[in-house]
């Protein structure tokens, strides 16, 4: 009996809206046809009364909360004039005045019924009570927002460091490649131009004896000549020995690259041999060509990058 009570007040209104909606249909899809296909026509038609059954059901289901209901609301009284107008230019275009009449009065008929059983079976709430929920509301929907922002704030600065991270393996891994490359070049380089062999070069001479050879003197530990006596060598005295005159060229001969590559700019190769080989034979010293380019390239190398030319 109590099912009975509460499905009565929505015969009508179903009634009314099942007739409106397809007589809504028929008209809308009828007049359409003159410019368009009958199925696109029709399905117009049948697009145009969902929405306005949508918004019929929309607004029914807001009132029964006692929820706002505004934009079904505002889609229903839109809907509501622009189909009794339909109705009412099919029946004139059918030259029926009765059946445009009646045509345009059953939606408004069936919107007057629905709007009474909502209003009959809506909860009804005092206006303090839908303050409330229309608070509680407004803070679920703020806390929502603020656990989304908050979400999303933290998922850039992940993705951020993330980024940070795989640049920072990608430099490292190419550093490591840039290093790899350069040892194999540098050996690759080394295996194809080997330095070579070095012919054994003289120490340095010490300025003691450097002033006794610039001055024609014998250094210490070479027997002046006319000294008389013998060294332990067996050579007589007042003659130097073999080892100790080869001792005394090659001395001389170091020291006299070493002037000589002291010029600024350092000179060539090429004019570097011959000023050795000149000053050589002026002041009557040996050595041979390789003795000599020996000493050229340890001087260019105690010179450092700064010191000869190519």
């Amino acid at each position: 009996m109590n099912q009975i009570k509460k499905v009565a007040p929505w015969v009508l209104p179903s009634l009314l809206t099942a007739v409106a909606v397809a007589w809504a249909i028929d008209a809308i899809g009828g007049i359409l046809t003159r410019q368009a296909a009958a199925p696109f026509a029709y399905s117009v038609a049948v697009l145009y009364d969902a929405v306005w059954l949508y918004a019929l059901a929309q607004e029914t289901a807001h009132r029964r909360q006692g929820s706002s209901a505004r934009l079904p609301k505002v889609i229903g009284w839109v809907f509501l004039p622009l189909t009794v107008a339909v109705l009412a230019v099919r029946g004139l275009l059918a030259a029926d005045v009765l059946a445009a009449v009646v045509g345009a009065l059953i939606p408004v008929l069936a919107k007057v019924t629905l709007m009474m059983a909502i209003d009959r079976d809506r909860t009804r709430i005092s206006s303090r009570a839908q303050a409330a929920i229309d608070r509680t509301r407004a803070v679920t929907r703020d806390r929502i927002a603020l656990t989304r922002a908050v979400a999303a704030a933290r998922s850039a600065e992940t993705k951020a460091a993330a980024k940070i991270l795989k640049a920072t393996r990608e430099a490292e891994a190419d550093a490591v490649t840039v290093t790899h490359d350069a040892f194999e070049r540098y050996a690759e380089v080394m295996d194809e131009h080997p330095l070579p062999e070095l012919v054994e070069l003289p120490g340095l001479i010490p300025d003691g004896e450097l002033e006794a050879l610039l001055s024609g003197g014998v250094p210490d530990g070479v027997p002046a000549l006319g000294a008389g006596g013998s060294d332990q060598s067996g050579a007589v005295a007042g003659t130097p020995s073999a080892q100790a005159a080869k001792a005394a060229n090659d001395q001389a001969v170091a020291l006299l690259a070493a002037q000589l590559y002291a010029s600024s700019p350092p000179p060539s190769k090429r004019q570097f041999r011959a000023a050795m080989r000149a000053e050589m034979n002026a002041q009557k010293l040996t050595g041979s060509w390789e003795t000599i380019d020996a000493l050229y390239d340890r001087e260019k190398a105690l010179a450092g990058p700064s010191g000869g030319n190519p």
